[in-house]
């Protein structure tokens, strides 16, 4: 059986309350530093209020960027809930892959959010989700589910798997581009099969998936390689 490295998630908030305070001591040295007690208050309001919220904006943004599940449980609950039962449908099927198949979950690999990933000899599988039950539809070219476009998720599994790569070939000298997989829930109607080279499927098709790819796309040495080199500079500091 397989062993999935981040899951089940640890049910702490003390990583996003550790960025909460950093950011409240960095805008409290900020503001002892903009402060002139030869000027009225007003015009020191006036004067530092955009600086200040353009660096809360910042702060905020790259808290959200490498810390997305935790900011979604505080802000967005319900979200939460409903991507942590698809995480869940998708951890039990993934569990069925023998324990040649390494896999990570969520964690923050240059910037962008790491929902799943699976290293094998045969392959690097990205996997992405959408917990919506919405219709999948493409129109003009893009994806949209209920509506809404989709185009921002898919573009973000592809700048992941191309960054992928391009590690890949500095690091290990071979050039293997990962499958970008969209897992939709269990109960949608699967009206899309595929797009833009993206596999879509429902977790129980992501096993058949991830069985049906050649055996030789990596060695043994480098799916382990490759899988603890993400374990220990990415998933450890998430």
């Amino acid at each position: 059986m397989a062993y999935i490295e981040g899951y089940p998630p640890q049910q702490s908030a003390r990583s996003i309350v550790k960025h909460i305070g950093f950011m409240m001591i960095v805008l409290s040295v900020i503001i002892v530093f903009l402060l002139d007690f030869s000027r009225s208050w007003l015009d020191q309001l006036v004067s530092s209020v955009v600086p200040i919220m353009i660096i809360l904006s910042l702060m905020l943004y790259v808290s959200f960027k490498v810390n997305p599940t935790e900011w979604r449980r505080l802000v967005r609950r319900q979200a939460y809930l409903r991507s942590a039962e698809l995480d869940r449908a998708i951890a039990d099927e993934i569990l069925k892959l023998d324990d040649e198949h390494f896999i990570l979950h969520d964690f923050v690999f240059e910037l962008f959010h790491i929902e799943f990933i699976i290293v094998s000899r045969g392959g690097i599988f990205v996997l992405g989700k959408t917990e919506k039950t919405g219709p999948l539809e493409v129109r003009d070219g893009i994806l949209f589910q209920g509506g809404r476009t989709l185009e921002t998720l898919t573009g973000n599994l592809w700048r992941v798997c191309n960054l992928v790569n391009i590690v890949l070939k500095k690091g290990y000298q071979i050039d293997v581009m990962p499958q970008p997989v969209l897992v939709v829930p269990e109960a949608l109607d699967l009206t899309v099969s595929c797009y833009d080279d993206i596999a879509v499927v429902k977790p129980s098709g992501i096993v058949p998936l991830v069985r049906s790819r050649k055996r030789d796309a990596l060695s043994a040495e480098i799916a382990q390689g490759f899988s603890y080199y993400l374990k220990q500079r990415y998933a450890s500091r998430s």
